[in-house]
């Protein structure tokens, strides 16, 4: 028991002394924002061992009271990138207008111009010392811009494909329709981003900084690893698979799972399925402009190529069931795949009014 005082006691000296140590005045609203996040932090702990939920609960509960009393006080705080004094990046992406529904990559950066990429590819860096280049160009910062926040977006539409590599060493591939948000620096605590549609990331291993990644209904944390998740707003369940590493998934319910490589979970609704040992490639080869289907049928085929190139495909009930196995190369041109299909199944296509009408060959 003393042994876990100690340890308490540790963490608590850590948040009390970055509080003397650091000097900013908090106005009313980031007082509440440090609640809020409070709050949100002992609902997340209650998932996590004894000891850990403890030292959790305790010291976020004790950081949000000095930064009220510091405040009623006058005393003056530093400014901090730290989650206690940030707006929440779940919340932040509840509420944020951007979508996937532009013509072009955006990167919206607060305090920056936005970065707009009328290109098929977009690569952003995130430099150690905060600035950001894409695609090779340093983003101008905005000095007469304003912002409540520190969360950056990447917002990728259909037809297009970006990566982000973090200041961390950490490399996110994002496919199309596809939005990812992220702080412009990551926190002391912990590695931290919020994605809807599909990512593929290649985690930095950092065992003092646990990386976290939000979804709609769940999130992972790893230290270090590399796994695809999926979670399109299209009716069907979200997948993550694990290619390497072990990553833990959690959901609001408190239920946990810890994934080990070579395995795929289904998410449905927040709940989280039993893993499943796959083949992992069929579900990553996206990244490398692959993709690889066995047994699927026509139908899901061409679902996919919707997302990858932005194109409506309307597939006639004839042809929609037929099971084809095999692998595309994801050129830039749509017609050349659809030959490459139409070459091994027994189908037609046409172009009229925007739309590829797929139907069987007479």
């Amino acid at each position: 028991m003393s042994d876990r005082n100690s340890d308490i006691n540790k963490c608590l000296q850590a948040v009390r002394d970055s509080f003397i140590l650091r000097e900013k005045e908090f106005t009313p609203s980031e007082i509440n924002d440090s609640w809020l996040d409070c709050e949100l932090r002992i609902r997340l702990a209650k998932r996590r061992r004894s000891l850990r939920r403890k030292i959790v609960m305790i010291s976020g509960s004790i950081a949000a009271s000095l930064a009220v009393l510091l405040w009623f006080n006058n005393a003056n705080v530093l400014k901090s990138t730290d989650a206690s004094v940030t707006k929440n990046i779940y919340e932040f992406a509840m509420n944020q207008t951007a979508d996937v529904n532009s013509d072009v990559i955006l990167n919206i950066i607060p305090g920056c111009d936005t970065a707009e990429v009328n290109m098929d590819k977009a690569y952003v860096n995130c430099l150690a010392n905060g600035s950001f280049t894409v695609n090779g160009k340093t983003v101008e910062q905005d000095v007469s811009a304003e912002s409540s926040n520190d969360f950056c977006q990447l917002v990728v539409p259909k037809g297009r494909r970006a990566e982000i590599t973090f200041a961390d060493g950490t490399h996110l591939w994002a496919n199309s329709n596809s939005k990812v948000i992220y702080p412009r620096a990551f926190s002391q605590d912990c590695r931290e981003i919020f994605v809807k549609g599909e990512v593929y990331l290649d985690v930095a291993h950092d065992s003092q900084h646990p990386f976290i990644v939000k979804s709609r209904d769940f999130e992972i944390e790893v230290l270090g690893t590399s796994f695809n998740v999926m979670d399109y707003d299209n009716g069907t369940p979200a997948q993550v698979v694990l290619v390497s590493g072990k990553i833990e998934l959690s959901n609001s319910d408190n239920e946990t799972v810890v994934m080990n490589p070579g395995q795929l979970v289904d998410i449905n609704n927040s709940s989280l399925g039993q893993p499943k040992n796959v083949d992992v490639t069929p579900y990553v080869s996206w990244k490398d402009n692959i993709l690889i289907y066995n047994d699927k049928t026509l139908s899901e085929v061409f679902d996919r190529l919707n997302i990858c190139y932005g194109k409506e495909f309307v597939i006639s009930p004839e042809v929609a069931n037929i099971r084809v196995s095999g692998k595309l190369y994801l050129k830039e041109n749509v017609d050349a795949v659809l030959r490459t299909i139409a070459f091994s199944t027994p189908i037609k296509y046409e172009e009229r009014e925007g739309q590829i009408h797929v139907s069987k060959l007479q």
